[in-house]
Formats: structure tokens, sequence, C-alpha cells
């Protein structure tokens, strides 16, 4: 009974079965690196089978991609400038795909001194804002279009 024990391990059934084709299990090196295959991952290298991962994105980084949309017409004035981006945002990779999460309070400069302040920008939909000193009737109009562009420049951190 003893030497039945000792012939068994986790691959007792391989060894012993003559019908069983033999596996070669030893390493073995790689001559030519160009021959290795390398898994190619949406996050970071440790994190082959997509998951989870969370990255924080600076706000300085939003708030230089939020700068193209200096110059854009809204109503009869342009934004001149963005005066203040504060909040969070963070990218997530969930089950191979990345998502963008974020909260934030940004606040426009117009050309006419006005200002447009989003007191709540979220990933949610959650659009809420403030025209201060706004005179032009029309920006209220055309707010929508604001909304879709501060959405795509900070969202382009998904790409």
């Amino acid at each position: 009974m003893d030497s039945l024990k000792k012939e068994h391990s986790y691959t007792y059934w391989v060894k012993n079965d003559p019908n069983h084709p033999k596996i070669d299990c030893q390493p073995k090196k790689v001559e030519n690196p160009s021959q290795v295959q390398q898994v190619q991952t949406i996050g970071s290298q440790w994190n082959v089978s997509g998951t989870w991962e969370e990255m924080k994105v600076p706000m300085s980084e939003i708030k230089k991609s939020l700068e193209n949309i200096i110059g854009m017409k809204i109503g009869q004035t342009k934004i001149s400038a963005i005066e203040s981006v504060d909040g969070e945002a963070h990218l997530y990779l969930s089950r191979g795909k990345k998502r963008m999460g974020y909260h934030l309070k940004i606040t426009y400069t117009l050309e006419d001194d006005g200002q447009i302040k989003y007191t709540d920008f979220t990933d949610d939909g959650d659009r809420d804002y403030i025209l201060e000193d706004v005179t032009d009737e029309t920006v209220k109009h055309q707010i929508e279009d604001l909304h879709m562009r501060t959405k795509e420049f900070v969202e382009i951190f998904k790409n």
C-alpha cells in the first residue's frame, strides 16, 4: 500500500497510461525573441484579462483638453477662457472596456464678460449650470452644444 501512495502524484494517470501521449512540460529557451507572442492589453501589463483598473486623471490634463473649446461660438458671443476646473475624474477599465467617471465644476468666461458656471457636470448626465452676467439671450438656446463639446473633451481620455 505504501508503494502505491508514493507513486501517486497529480499526474499519476498520465505516467501510467500507455495510450496517453507524452507531454513535454520542460521549459525551452527562446532563441529568437521575435517569435514570442506579445499579449495585447487595453490597460496595464499586469491586467492582461482586462478585469478592473482605475486611474486618476489630473485636473490639469482635463483643463488642457477643455482649452480646445476656447473660441467656440455660443449665441452671439464666444468662449474666451476657462477660468477654473475642479473636481475629480477617473478612467476605469472594466471587463475590457474603458469608461470615464467624473464629477466636475467648470467655469467658462465669455467675451462679453459673462460666465457659464457648471456647478455639477457629471458622467451620468447632470449638467447643472448658472449663467452669470450673460446679456445674450441666445446663449441659453445653444447651451446644449456646449454640453456636448465639454463632454467630448472630458471623455477624450477614453481613447
